[in-house]
């Protein structure tokens, strides 16, 4: 029987929401007005959406390969028989269809950055090509889908492109490559045994730590340059909150890193 445990395993929600919910800050920055409006709830929810299937796909795909892992059978739904590979398709493309269609009431540009997000969300599983198997463009990928894509989503529909989107790429692309980066250090022995060739397996330890200090760096440089950005009038107010948040940035990492091993 389906209950709220099935929910959060099947939807992986709780590996992407904290993504999503910083939907509402970023409007706030780039578009205060509009924080409480109807365009904000369709951009939540189509973001919602398109990453849920990108992650339900990645599990359907995954489901061989996590059956002969108990720990992974157990988080995945079709690996373990509870859902099967036609109920979890069509889940997918129930996800897929909403998700594009409210992007389509905003506009045509904000639909084919929508498609552009479903598409790497999909090549990154696929098991034909599986970008995820792949040095570099495993991290390329993830980027584009849990990071970038959906950034431009947000911003394409309030404003239009300008150099303000430069220090919150700065932000989220290092962001979300240290987050995939992490993921692949904890899947390393399993990734290892079923052939998955990714970046952390081509790397050195050293390399992988002196990669994550420099990732930490730009992502702590672009977050000064938004605080700086905001009208809040106070100089030295403004430098300590970067300092802050970079060493947030540095303390979290680091404890993370000390956490894994491989």
């Amino acid at each position: 029987m389906y209950n709220s445990d099935f929910f959060v395993r099947f939807t992986r929600i709780f590996d992407y929401i904290h993504v999503m919910v910083l939907i509402f800050p970023l409007v706030f920055l780039i578009s205060p007005v509009n924080l409480i409006s109807q365009r904000t709830l369709i951009v939540f929810l189509a973001n919602l959406f398109l990453t849920a299937f990108g992650y339900i796909y990645n599990d359907l795909e995954d489901a061989e390969d996590d059956y002969h892992d108990l720990e992974k059978r157990g988080r995945n739904p079709v690996a373990s028989g509870e859902v099967t590979r036609g109920q979890s398709y069509a889940f997918n493309f129930l996800l897929l269809a909403v998700g594009l269609s409210l992007l389509l009431l905003i506009s045509v540009q904000v639909f084919l950055t929508g498609l552009a997000l479903a598409v790497v969300g999909f090549l990154y599983s696929w098991r034909r090509l599986r970008l995820k198997s792949m040095p570099v463009l495993d991290l390329v990928s993830h980027v584009f889908f849990l990071g970038a894509l959906q950034f431009l989503i947000t911003y394409l529909s309030f404003r239009p492109l300008d150099w303000f989107v430069v220090p919150f790429l700065m932000v989220i692309i290092p962001s979300s490559m240290i987050n995939e980066m992490l993921h692949e250090i904890s899947d390393f022995e399993v990734d290892s045994l079923t052939g998955v060739n990714n970046t952390i397996q081509s790397l050195g330890r050293s390399d992988v730590d002196r990669l994550l200090a420099i990732l930490v760096l730009i992502s702590v440089v672009g977050a000064s340059i938004i605080i700086f950005s905001l009208p809040l009038g106070n100089g030295v107010f403004n430098l300590l909150l970067s300092l802050l948040a970079g060493f947030a940035v540095i303390y979290k990492l680091s404890s993370r890193v000390s956490n894994l091993n491989y």
